[in-house]
């Protein structure tokens, strides 16, 4: 049956998507990491390193997985210490052979002797033969070390099939996991004491088979055989048929008497019909224990006596034979490999998608406690998982992963996925290392009102630009051209050439594609780019840094002119930067050495003439380059933050200086206006500032006028109009200086506390030549006056320019046909001097 149009498309986007995750610098970093891990553990524990810790790992899972029950066909008789002190050690023949008969009096299935017979101790050797002839006692012997010296041989009356080795193996840590079940030796099989025991439970003599050499099978059940690769084991003698105990218990497996109830009869004749009857050692000064898994309440390993543990083997294959499962199963190799990947590709795919660190770390420890906790239910199941592999293998693609991701964030951009400013940087040197290359271009991308944007509709919105500019500049491109990701807003662009004709139309081309509507919720924007382009000649031996630096000062050009052009980099652009470099390092410096001082230009009332107040205006002078004019350090000093110090500098020094004038001039109202700048007025702690200051050289707010621009009240409304409102609570008064020069000011003008209006100097100038911006000039100081609002005019230069200012009702004014700035010493004789009729207005 065809698939569907629309779900065939589907499913290949679906395809597709993947295909492109898997093959991005993100999917093959995770791939590579992977195999690292993987193939750096899996190396690790084919060595030999990991086989202590997994066996430590099967000790947590055993002690935390046995079932910690009773196996009701099993008796343990133990020979305790009370036993040893009533009766002596060894047993005399006497004594095991009236342990023996009495329990065959009640009917045992088998009994099991581990206890070492191998020559007599009398008195009652007849009698313990007569016993050991039963056809359902099976005793124990030692093969020994290959040295021999060790061998403890059978008792010589008792037949082969019912005699069984000690098949206690004990790991190179000295703890008991495994047993050794079957030799089949040349010249006779030799099989275990537990697998004799269980085999004449299940009373099938010849069951005990070898198949294909990797089982045993056991009534219903098949043994598989303990290999050297299996779970944790690497470096052990897997010889023979093998297998891993499965501790049914901390302690005995069934239930537990002693040689002395045995022989008092101290017991129910029914505890032992039919039942595996162990008889052996329990008593420490025999010293006939084994470590294992578990621990004692003193922190040391739990000694578990011989005979218990052939309990725990003899329990765990009678469980086999009847087909219930109790053998431990190990996955394949190729089962290890997947195992593991699994784990170390989750944590690779997760550390690349979170960013925290330390949410890394979480995850990689809940990482590693699920792959502990699968490991524990598999273990209830009978399947060991390995334990200490998963785990250090997520460490390694933690440790793989967070190195990758430094080197990532060092060489690409973590937003866009674009090459970062360094590897721009090699992608440049690599072509001027290149003989062949003719010439090389740097572009410089900047995005225009990018600020807006992020301001208005948030940063999210902003990113999705970025990706979006970052998409549509490489679809713009062709493969030989280079595009990073340099700053914030901003993009780097090589081209492997300098071929003027067709950088043009690649610009061209990208700014079409720019162009495109790019919709954010109800917008729709349309993004446009600044240029700068440095060419360098491979022979020029021009570093990529610098290169980068003056396409950057070209981009700077192209925004001042326009946003639709590209600027070429040249020399004086280069010129011009470092000036402006080198004023900045002055300006810092002026701070330090105190070259900032104050010059005050007279405000005059047009009506009477006389002196009402003076502006407060910067000046500085350099002690290397003189008096500096304050259209060229005032935009640096604002661009730089330094206007927030230099404003406070400024607002204190002329309190002060009012403060002074006062003390000297008691009978005159003098009143001091002083410039606040856009950031000065944003500041949130600037109302108790201006407190300070004024409580400081003990000022009535009244005595001064503060100035701000229009554009300042207008950029944030609301926090203006609280802040005007606090200023006039300390009778601060207001004016808003330049005004006519903005576009919203009518519309915002009646809402704001303000007192008085500055005519804008370029009004003022032309008014003499302009009827238009006379009546510009009128229409102001109606709007003014019509608001009940003080009028202060700018720039005055002519005595035409006054008169036509008396004229339309003007009433304050300043320029320098009264006086230019004045210091502080001018300011004070003017003072002195004119105190009628300062200027002369009127006879």
């Amino acid at each position: 049956m065809p698939i569907p149009l629309g779900r065939s498309q589907t499913i290949f986007k679906s395809i597709t998507n993947v295909l492109s995750s898997v093959f991005s610098f993100r999917g093959r970093a995770t791939v590579v990491v992977s195999l690292i891990s993987v193939t750096l553990v899996t190396g690790i524990k084919y060595a030999g390193g990991l086989q202590r810790f997994e066996l430590a790992g099967f000790d947590w899972l055993t002690r935390l997985s046995s079932a910690k029950t009773i196996d009701s066909r099993l008796v343990i008789v133990g020979i305790t210490e009370a036993d040893l002190q009533r009766h002596g050690w060894p047993f005399s023949d006497q004594t095991i052979a009236d342990v023996l008969a009495t329990i065959q009096r009640h009917e045992p299935k088998v009994i099991g002797l581990d206890i070492y017979r191998n020559f007599p101790h009398e008195p009652g050797h007849a009698a313990l033969i007569e016993q050991l002839d039963q056809e359902n006692v099976i005793t124990i012997m030692n093969v020994g070390s290959r040295a021999q010296a060790d061998q403890v041989p059978p008792p010589p009356t008792v037949p082969w099939e019912r005699v069984g080795f000690n098949d206690l193996t004990i790991d190179p840590d000295g703890s008991l996991r495994r047993n050794l079940l079957f030799v089949n030796a040349a010249e006779k099989p030799y099989f275990s004491f537990a697998l004799r025991v269980a085999k004449q439970y299940v009373d099938q003599p010849n069951t005990v088979l070898s198949t294909d050499q990797q089982s045993l099978i056991l009534g219903q059940g098949r043994i598989p055989r303990l290999r050297q690769g299996d779970g944790g084991y690497h470096n052990i003698d897997a010889r023979g048929y093998q297998t891993l105990l499965r501790y049914r218990s901390y302690g005995a497996p069934g239930r537990s008497l002693t040689a002395q109830q045995i022989l008092t009869g101290d017991f129910e004749g029914e505890w032992l019909r039919d039942k595996v009857v162990l008889i052996g050692s329990v008593a420490r000064s025999l010293r006939d224990e084994f470590h294992t898994p578990y621990l004692g309440g003193s922190g040391e390993k739990f000694a578990m006596p011989g005979v218990v543990a052939h309990g725990q083997i003899v329990s765990q294959l009678l469980d086999v034979a009847i087909g219930k499962p109790a053998i431990y199963a190990f996955l394949p190799a190729w089962g290890e490999f997947i195992w593991l990947l699994l784990w170390v590709g989750s944590v690779s795919i997760l550390a690349w998608s979170i960013k925290r660190p330390e949410t890394v770390l979480l995850v990689g420890i809940g990482l590693a406690l699920a792959s502990f906790g699968v490991s524990l239910v598999s273990f209830s199941y009978l399947v060991w998982l390995p334990t200490v592999e998963p785990i250090l293998a997520l460490l390694i693609a933690m440790g793989l992963v967070m190195g990758q991701k430094a080197i990532y964030h060092n060489t690409y951009d973590a937003l866009t996925t674009l090459p970062g400013r360094d590897l721009f940087f090699s992608y440049i040197q690599r072509l001027f290392s290149n003989p062949s290359t003719e010439g090389i271009t740097v572009a410089f991308l900047d995005i225009n009102r990018f600020q807006v944007i992020n301001k208005s509709l948030g940063h999210s919105a902003g990113d999705l630009v970025l990706v979006t500019v970052a998409e549509r500049l490489i679809a713009a491109l062709d493969d030989r051209m280079k595009l990073a990701r340099v700053g914030g807003d901003e993009f780097a662009l090589l081209f492997p050439h300098s071929r003027q004709t067709q950088i043009n139309d690649c610009l061209e081309k990208m700014r079409a594609s720019l162009l495109e509507p790019l919709i954010l919720g109800k917008h729709r924007l349309s993004i446009s780019v600044s240029v700068g382009l440095a060419i360098a000649q491979t022979q020029s031996h021009q570093n990529p840094e610098d290169l980068l630096r003056d396409a950057h000062t070209a981009m700077y050009q192209a925004k001042a002119m326009n946003e639709f052009r590209h600027q070429v980099f040249s020399t004086d652009m280069r010129e011009h930067a470092l000036s402006r470099l080198d004023l900045e390092s002055d300006l810092l410096a002026a701070f330090e050495n105190q070259e900032f001082f104050l010059n005050y230009q007279p405000i005059v009332a047009l009506q009477t003439g006389r002196l009402t107040g003076f502006e407060a205006l910067v000046r500085w002078h350099s002690k290397d380059k003189g008096v500096i004019s304050p259209a060229d350090f005032i935009p640096v000093v604002e661009e730089t933050g330094l206007i927030l110090p230099l404003g406070e500098w400024i607002f204190r020094e002329a309190c002060c200086q009012l403060s002074k004038w006062q003390t000297q001039f008691p009978d005159l109202a003098l009143k001091i206006s002083i410039n606040l700048s856009a950031q000065q007025f944003k500041q949130e702690n600037l109302f108790h500032k201006i407190e300070r200051i004024l409580n400081e050289f003990q000022l009535e707010g009244h005595a001064i006028q503060i100035e701000i621009t229009e554009s300042t009240i207008i950029e944030n409304s609301q926090a203006a109009y609280e802040l005007m409102i606090q200023l006039k609570q300390l009778g601060i008064q207001i004016a808003i200086d330049d005004f006519g020069t903005g576009y919203s000011s009518l519309s915002y003008l009646h809402r704001f506390p303000s007192d008085a209006l500055k005519i804008d100097r370029s009004f003022v100038c032309r008014m003499e030549n302009s009827t238009e911006d006379y009546e510009i000039v009128q229409t102001i100081v109606s709007l003014g006056q019509k608001l009940n609002m003080h009028l202060v005019a700018e720039g005055i230069d002519s005595l035409k320019q006054l008169d036509l200012l008396r004229e339309a009702g003007c009433e304050y004014a300043q320029g320098y046909f009264f006086s230019k700035p004045l210091s502080v010493a001018d300011a004070s004789n003017l003072i002195k001097t004119q105190t009628q009729a300062v200027f002369g207005l009127y006879p």
